[in-house]
């Protein structure tokens, strides 16, 4: 029902190229190569920047297209340890025919974790209900 989709940077199809470490000011571009969620907003595909709101609230970000067009989130995160990964990484959910942003992951750092929202719980009952009839 439920799987992970790990989008590394320089992958052929599911691409997220990270230019950046996070800080306080430029965190993450990335080249999103499909629609997917974030805190329930659909962000179609295309190139985002991904930056903490405020040096004082490290724990809210925001994801936005680096043109400027069409949504943007504001989310909650979780410190998750990176591991001992050697290229950035964005983590999507994949849910039925949705794809929800997990969790942002950067070599020797801590990465972010997004809790599970609503809207992904209610893909995953709609597909385990649709996979049993």
């Amino acid at each position: 029902m439920l799987r992970s989709i790990v989008a590394v940077a320089g992958a052929a199809l599911l691409s997220a190229t990270a230019a950046h470490a996070m800080t306080e000011r430029e965190v993450v571009k990335a080249h999103i190569p499909f629609a997917f969620r974030v805190e329930g907003v659909r962000m179609p595909a295309g190139d985002y920047r991904l930056k903490p709101m405020d040096i004082t609230l490290p724990a809210v970000y925001e994801i936005r297209r680096t043109d400027a067009r069409g949504p943007a989130a504001v989310f909650l995160t979780i410190p998750k340890p990176s591991g001992s990964i050697t290229r950035a990484q964005m983590v999507f959910d994949d849910v039925g025919k949705q794809k929800f942003l997990r969790a942002v992951l950067l070599p020797g750092e801590n990465g972010i974790e997004l809790p599970v929202v609503r809207a992904e719980v209610r893909a995953a009952r709609k597909v385990a209900v649709a996979a049993k009839s």
